[in-house]
């Protein structure tokens, strides 16, 4: 069932220790810290308090000065500004945010954002075309940084340009009245990793000339644009998206109102969840974000700006069946995707897909889980006629601008992140592109075809994980980006009450445990995993890999697990590997004391065989030896050693009564039953005979 290896961080004792005493803090919180490279009091403190975390003067930003003095220049002299956003929730909130700021100011205001499928990501010639003649200042957010030749024309027909973007520059920038980038190369601003919501903010802030001001108004929108971009949640970040998240839960806007009771996050006029980044992640950025990858972006900037409840809730309600849609599509791309990865490109360092007609809103989601699935940087491109559109999702380590400045010759257009881009090219050079940019990534990359290790943070103990340590160690949050949610294990828990969820999508089960005599139990979902395809069974001592949570509903408040991996315990791994080794021994013509129990007789293949066949049938299943054990002995009286077992799978896919295959390990098999055309006589199995004569077994 788990076929990657688990990788546990170890961090110094000592240092924990000292933590815990100068902080006063309970030992996992401590490990937590240490993991994290903060072992200094001064710097945990700071860490800690997130609101005491420092903001920067926006007027470091390279040509802040210049955008403030234009926008100004705006207000005083009643001109005509457009805000030219991006489609993705990032876009939405800072042009949302802009928008309501100047409308404050007096300002007489409109925005713009292109439609994803037919007018394409950034400023647009023949958009700026029209606007030619009724509007005097553009001013762009979450995009721009790239556009050399939309700026040229703006300025030639007396249209001024501020732009204010986030994404990689490129060598040359826009003619613009001012370009505020912290990624501009002669930027001094110390902080490069703000959303393009967070340089709205800071635009904001130089113009008003009150921070607090400006986070109290707009903190909410800020940071679900925040941790929807994926932006890392450290420095700034960290505390803007604190206080947003807090006032999130309290918020005002009645668009985001009507999507979290849309998104069942408030009920009967209260939270009913807790409001995390994960709240905003899973719940509130795709539905923003549907509106552009299916529809248009303009209908979620309509949500968060109208003043109508009637109006909020019918978008509200709208976005969340686009969002529907939108999951419905994305998984059709992302199965065939996989198929033609499995069948054609299994063996490339950078996987180049295409195909005619994929929906250009969601194949930068399904890249994004290819690259996660694959470990290796991808792109999707969806051809439509002779160009090609695409998005590109990369991984830790391998900048994907880098690969793109590297092939550019062969592209029309490109830009973003260094782990996420949009391109165009032709459809004619699409194989040259993959072989290109594979050649590229050979000299990056070293092609691993083992699954990456699953990594464990720290390993924590049942006592760990009371009320109070969760709560402690939730001061640890807001979570996302270079501050990701602790991944813990916990050794030899009991599995009970295994029930499906979501129609047998998820399952939800107890774990139980003991420890210095003190009995602990948690409720815990494994989301991912279908009960039909689950092998473990209740009673079975696992070791486990997890996240937790404070669930918290309807005012009642209780510690739940989210579980990412299961594996037997060390005891049932001491079990299998005995096995192992009196299977050898038995099949090499050799014994052991007490031997004999483990030789099956032809009523143990018979009760075996009976309730295999009834398990598994012709399309088989996936079952845990050590499980299978138990359940005989427990519910059906039928007592097999475990070896005993082995015996007998071995013998019956060797007389092909079964097909047997071993899966992530000694102690997973799968198994189908083979029809048989007449009776298969057991007793003339070599390997059976050869153990139950003592001699050696030659296959």
């Amino acid at each position: 069932m788990n076929n990657r290896t688990w990788q546990i961080n170890q961090p110094d004792e000592s240092v924990c220790k000292r933590i815990s005493e100068e902080n006063g803090l309970l030992p996992l919180t401590s490990r937590l810290l240490a993991n994290r490279g903060l072992t200094e009091k001064e710097d945990i403190s700071a860490y800690l308090n997130k609101e005491s975390i420092p903001m920067h003067d926006p007027f470091l930003l390279k040509d802040m000065d210049k955008a403030v003095a234009r926008i100004e220049e705006a207000i005083e002299n009643h001109q005509k500004v457009c805000i030219y956003g991006d489609y993705d929730v990032d876009g939405v909130t800072s042009t949302v945010m802009l928008y309501l700021y100047l409308c404050s100011r007096g300002l007489e205001c409109e925005y713009f954002i292109p439609e994803r499928i037919s007018e394409g990501y950034g400023l647009s010639l023949p958009v700026i075309e029209k606007m030619k003649g009724r509007v005097d200042l553009i001013i762009t957010v979450d995009t721009g940084v790239t556009a050399v030749a939309e700026a040229e024309y703006a300025k030639s027909v007396g249209i001024d340009m501020v732009i204010t973007d986030h994404h990689s520059c490129r060598e040359e920038l826009p003619n613009a009245t001012a370009i505020v980038n912290p990624h501009r190369e002669d930027s001094e601003y110390p902080f490069r990793n703000l959303a393009g919501v967070g340089v709205v903010f800071k635009l904001l802030c130089a113009l008003e000339g009150n921070t607090e001001r400006i986070l109290e108004l707009y903190s909410d929108i800020i940071a679900v644009g925040t941790v929807a971009d994926v932006m890392p949640i450290i420095g700034e970040n960290r505390r803007i998206t604190h206080i947003g998240l807090n006032k999130l839960a309290k918020t005002e806007n009645l668009g985001l109102l009507a999507l979290m009771r849309r998104a069942g996050i408030i009920k009967y006029g209260k939270c009913v969840k807790k409001i995390t980044a994960s709240t905003v992640g899973y719940a509130l950025a795709p539905r923003i974000n549907a509106a552009g990858r299916i529809a248009c972006a303009s209908r979620a900037v309509e949500l968060l700006l109208t003043e109508d409840p009637a109006t909020a809730d019918m978008i509200a309600e709208e976005l969340c069946e686009i969002n529907k849609l939108r999951q419905s599509t994305e998984q059709k791309i992302y199965e065939q995707a996989v198929e033609m990865i499995e069948n054609t490109y299994i063996d490339d360092k950078f996987l180049v897909l295409s195909y005619d007609g994929w929906h250009q809103g969601v194949i930068g989601v399904v890249a994004s889980k290819i690259a996660e699935r694959y470990s290796r940087p991808c792109i999707l491109f969806s051809l439509d006629g002779d160009t090609a559109k695409g998005s590109g999702r990369s991984i830790k380590g391998f900048s994907l601008m880098d690969a793109l400045s590297h092939c550019g010759d062969l592209l029309l257009e490109y830009g973003g992140h260094e782990l996420a881009a949009g391109l165009s090219i032709e459809g004619s050079k699409i194989d040259d592109f993959r072989k290109k940019i594979n050649d590229y990534a050979g000299e990056i990359l070293a092609l691993n075809d083992s699954v990456p290790p699953l990594e464990i943070e720290c390993e924590a103990k049942l006592s760990d994980l009371t009320d109070k340590g969760i709560e402690e160690m939730l001061l640890l949050e807001p979570f996302g980006l270079s501050n990701p949610q602790p991944v813990l294990m916990l050794r030899d828990v009991e599995l009970r009450d295994i029930l499906p969820l979501s129609q047998g999508k998820h399952i939800r089960l107890r774990l139980n445990g003991v420890e210095n005599g003190r009995n602990y139990s948690f409720n815990a979902v494994y989301f991912g995993m279908p009960y039909d395809s689950f092998t473990y069974r209740e009673g079975d001592t696992c070791d486990i890999v997890f996240t937790v949570d404070m669930n918290e509903y309807m005012g009642i408040r209780s510690p739940q697990l989210f579980i990412k991996a299961i594996a037997l315990s060390s005891v049932d791994e001491e079990t299998v590997t005995l096995c192992e080794k009196c299977f050898e021994t038995l099949s090499s013509g050799g014994t052991y004391e007490g031997a004999e129990k483990d030789i099956p007789d032809l009523a143990d293949f018979r009760n075996v065989f009976r309730y295999i066949s009834r398990e598994t049938g012709r399309e088989g299943s996936e079952m845990t030896l050590t499980s299978t054990v138990r359940v005989l002995e427990n519910e059906f009286e039928i007592s097999v050693t475990l070896c005993k077992m082995k015996i007998i799978l071995e013998v019956l896919a060797e007389r092909k009564l079964i097909s047997l295959t071993y899966r992530s390990g000694r102690n997973n098999v799968f198994i189908k039953t083979i029809p048989t055309a007449g009776k298969i006589n057991i007793d003339e199995s070599p390997l059976l005979r050869a153990i139950r004569s003592g001699t050696k077994y030659s296959k």
